[in-house]
């Protein structure tokens, strides 16, 4: 029996007796270790990489990326606009919030891209909702179950081995990454991920089989999968033990998380897609102080990514993508906070993306009914440059032959 070959509810129910044997299951492993030393993306016509970082709540992207010259937007904020004085200035209509002097030294460098004004129709104001919209590709009024990486995984990739196509840094594997033939790997802490007592663990397995008088699906498959699971684990801690990045990396959790994505790349892992996230967006109180935090967290730790991977030769086969979503209301509210909001900013680094202002600005006088922004730009219409020009594949196979990919970008 082999995973593919397991419906959903069996897989579950195995996964639950192989984490009661003290082993945690990266979901979805099948294939041998030969697969995973093969180099570096087995099947694939080349070695880009996408990396997906997402800001988790509803980033505020008017305090992001500043509308300063707007009258509208310090009528609409009279305590939460960033002053004039302080914007890092692009151009002579917005700017980098103060703290983001990394960032905006990344953009005077020409390496970084800034798309405006990007949203979807029908906009839904759940963070549930609204992240399964981004994660699926899916139309406002369809529910999809299957991620937009995922499907891309299964029309595009078929000729790659690797179980390790996708990897998340995380506790909880994104729909981005569901697919037909699901093949991402979930970890909370790569340097973690040597099991204790793994390999005792397995031997207890394997002498339970060798007691039975035929073996059991579930024994089989544990013992399987088990062996996969450290497979997959010694590459991984090897790559994060040995490799060594050239940039200084902020000693938080999303910093040190993109420190390890860039040693895995440097590595060379057969991983086409890494995803990363930095939560705590959802200002709807108290706004100024935690979200400037955030920003600078953001603003250091993907600089520090795009240094680290260009000193290291890796920027150019890397693309790095952030998303959040939704934005936030134009109109400040009484707590010093703002509430959910539609159209959004979206940064991008690396690969061929054309670094500059991309879209138009966005216009605070033009609202919705409830005094949100109207979107120019469909998100999907960016995924589908990201699958055309960068993962080389027809973007209509995955999002559909309506969407049609934003052009200039990459």
């Amino acid at each position: 029996m082999t995973i593919s070959s397991l419906n959903r509810r069996q897989f579950m129910r195995h996964s639950t007796a192989l984490t009661a044997w003290g082993l945690t299951v990266p979901a979805f492993l099948k294939q041998t270790s030969e697969s995973l030393a093969a180099s570096p993306i087995p099947g694939l016509p080349d070695d880009r990489v996408l990396v997906l970082v997402q800001l988790a709540g509803g980033n505020d992207g008017l305090n992001t990326l500043v509308p300063y010259a707007d009258d509208a937007y310090y009528r609409s904020r009279p305590n939460l606009a960033i002053e004039r004085d302080s914007v890092l200035r692009i151009d002579d209509h917005c700017g980098l919030h103060p703290e983001m002097y990394a960032l905006k030294d990344l953009y005077d460098e020409g390496q970084l891209s800034i798309v405006q004004n990007v949203g979807y129709p029908n906009p839904n104001l759940s963070h549930f909702r609204s992240t399964e919209i981004w994660e699926t590709g899916s139309p406002a009024e369809k529910n999809w179950s299957e991620g937009w990486i995922g499907r891309y995984f299964d029309h595009a990739c078929g000729g790659a081995q690797s179980p390790m196509l996708g990897l998340q840094l995380g506790d909880r594997t994104a729909q981005t990454f569901v697919a037909q033939r699901p093949r991402c790997v979930t970890l909370s802490n790569p340097e973690l991920f040597e099991f204790s007592g793994g390999e005792r663990r397995l031997r207890d397995l394997h002498a339970v089989h060798q007691a039975a008088e035929e073996t059991p699906p579930t024994l089989d498959f544990l013992r399987r999968t088990g062996n996969d699971v450290l497979t997959v684990s010694r590459q991984i801690a090897d790559a994060v033990r040995d490799q060594k990045t050239t940039a200084e990396y902020l000693p938080f959790h999303f910093s040190q998380a993109l420190q390890t994505v860039a040693k895995l790349i440097a590595a060379e892992l057969p991983t086409r897609v890494y995803y990363v996230s930095l939560g705590g967006f959802d200002h709807h109180a108290n706004q100024e102080n935690s979200h400037a935090v955030l920003l600078q967290e953001l603003s250091e730790a993907l600089t520090a990514f795009v240094h680290d991977l260009q000193e290291m030769g890796h920027l150019d086969r890397t693309l790095v993508m952030t998303f959040s979503e939704f934005g936030r209301r134009v109109a400040e509210n009484r707590s010093g906070g703002t509430d959910h909001g539609t159209a959004n900013m979206m940064f991008m680094a690396g690969g061929t993306s054309r670094p500059g202002l991309h879209g138009s600005q966005p216009d605070l006088t033009n609202l919705t009914p409830d005094g949100n922004l109207n979107h120019q730009i469909d998100f999907r219409s960016i995924y589908a440059a990201v699958l055309r020009d960068w993962l080389s594949t027809d973007s209509a196979q995955v999002l559909g032959n309506d969407v049609l990919p934003w052009p200039d970008l990459i």
